[in-house]
């Protein structure tokens, strides 16, 4: 009988498929293991935008965990779209209780579309409680100019960035250079406190980026529940997002991530 390991998303639905918790449980599926859910809000979204957000009740949050907790061996969790003080402060103290779990820390704030997935009051709670349980933080560009409160645009920036964001939270740092402007590669860097690791793509151009931050986040988080190290967990995660770029399939009006893109 196959065994595969546990991991665990918590972050909120995309209706139309392509992020947030449906991309990260089809994620977890590619990459052999069985992926469990807390759902934090449900969207109605599709690629053009996100039309509504219903924010889901912390009690009901926190029977979600105790329900996964209690009864699955969960190697590694994912969080991505958290939207509230409340709900990051919930879950900030179940993980708080459970730190043997893998974690990876999407910090969503803002959708590819524009849309604004965290509230403002929710950022101190994410820095001061959940991204230092973090085993690694995943922002990209715009998120992590919100963080460091300063803009971030040049890729001779995502060096010292990366350091700085190590600094601020002392946790290790994958700083996603996907939105640097007339850029030829898709850079990301990691550090670690120690060591800097650079993971170099091709950038693709006019591709429909919705859904790979988390794509690339739960990547990660399977790949750590399968026994990686954290470069290793990155760099494959790497190889694996860039595939399902390549290898996107058409859905109505624009295409989509393929998130099996091995079969």
């Amino acid at each position: 009988m196959k065994r595969f390991p546990i991991t665990l998303s918590i972050a909120g639905s995309d209706s139309g498929g392509g992020a947030g918790i449906q991309a990260d449980l089809k994620t977890f599926t590619s990459l052999s293991t069985f992926g469990t859910t807390v759902m934090t809000c449900l969207t109605a979204q599709n690629p053009d935008g996100v039309a509504a957000i219903h924010e889901v009740p912390v009690t009901f949050i926190k029977s979600q965990m105790d329900a996964v907790l209690n009864y699955f061996p969960v190697s590694a969790c994912k969080t991505g779209m958290l939207f509230s003080e409340g709900i990051i402060s919930t879950v900030s103290d179940i993980l708080s209780q459970n730190r043997k779990i893998r974690l990876v820390v999407d910090p969503v704030m803002i959708a590819t579309s524009g849309a604004k997935l965290l509230q403002d009051d929710a950022i101190e709670a994410m820095k001061s409680k959940l991204i230092p349980l973090a085993d690694i933080i995943t922002p990209n560009l715009d998120e992590a100019s919100h963080l460091l409160n300063r803009m971030i645009a040049e890729y001779d920036e995502l060096g010292t960035a990366a350091k700085e964001l190590y600094a601020m939270f002392k946790v290790p740092i994958l700083l996603k250079g996907g939105h640097l402007k007339n850029a030829k590669e898709a850079i990301d860097i990691l550090f670690d406190g120690q060591s800097m690791f650079e993971f170099k793509k091709p950038f693709i151009k006019n591709a429909n980026t919705h859904g790979t931050g988390c794509t690339y986040s739960s990547a990660i988080t399977s790949y750590l529940a399968n026994g990686l190290s954290l470069q290793e967990a990155v760099g494959r995660a790497k190889d694996y997002i860039q595939n399902c770029i390549e290898d996107s399939i058409q859905t109505g009006k624009t295409t989509h991530l393929n998130h099996f893109p091995y079969r």
